[in-house]
């Protein structure tokens, strides 16, 4: 389990990285654009999901190499409860990542659609597909169904409940997945959530530079606020 956990910390390094990157890059694309505009607020705020992320695996990860840590935080446990209960923490922890990860993206795709066009769909997969329609970029539209999908079994506790009562077959990357009304999905582990947080990252940045949305020279984030250091 510790080298898995490795193997997720570095790639969410890696998608920091990617995220500072494209912040950078939309920073020099809008010119005058201001620390706390939506465009760029989205990348610190993604930023901070995966740092959070980042520490519980890190935590996780300390506490299979250190036996004070295990001593101190696990004192009691056999060695099955133990492994249950670390297994468990790094289950919740990317399904906690990916929620809010994209919980912060879809509130940002609300704000860009109603900058745009003054009103918002209430369906996600509605909101997706007009913003796909609105700034040219059915290249995303894979990736949007698969997460609209993925996105409903998280308001279900796992279960896929679509309003239509059908099952959905949907290929992305190369795969095909089906989700079976009814049940849980079982596909999506630490490969895929980190894949489709790479694909957010690359979506968010699709339309910060699209046409449409480059061209505003302020769309404010009604959640920013500063950090003041405390005298």
């Amino acid at each position: 389990m510790s080298t898995e956990i490795v193997s997720i910390i570095r790639e969410l390094e890696n998608i920091q990285e990617r995220l500072n990157n494209n912040r950078e890059l939309v920073h020099s694309k809008i010119k005058g654009v201001q620390t706390d505009d939506r465009r760029i607020t989205i990348y610190t705020q993604l930023f901070s999901i995966i740092d959070q992320a980042k520490m519980g695996f890190e935590y996780s990860h300390f506490s299979l190499s250190s036996n004070d840590i295990r001593t101190l935080m696990f004192a009691g446990f056999t060695d099955i409860e133990y492994f249950q209960r670390l297994n468990a923490f790094v289950h919740f922890t990317a399904i906690a990542m990916s929620n809010a990860y994209f919980n912060l993206i879809e509130t940002f795709l609300r704000q860009i659609h109603l900058t745009i066009n003054k009103k918002s769909p209430s369906r996600f997969w509605d909101l997706s597909k007009s913003i796909s329609d609105t700034l040219d970029l059915s290249h995303w539209l894979e990736f949007l169904k698969f997460y609209s999908l993925v996105r409903n079994t998280q308001h279900n506790n796992g279960l896929f409940l679509p309003s239509t009562n059908k099952n959905e077959d949907v290929t992305y990357k190369g795969k095909n997945f089906l989700f079976i009304y009814g049940e849980h999905i079982h596909f999506l582990n630490a490969d895929l959530r980190l894949q489709l947080a790479n694909d957010g990252n690359s979506f968010v940045y699709d339309v910060c530079i699209s046409k449409k949305v480059i061209h505003y020279t302020k769309i404010p984030d009604p959640s920013h606020y500063e950090y003041f250091p405390i005298p």
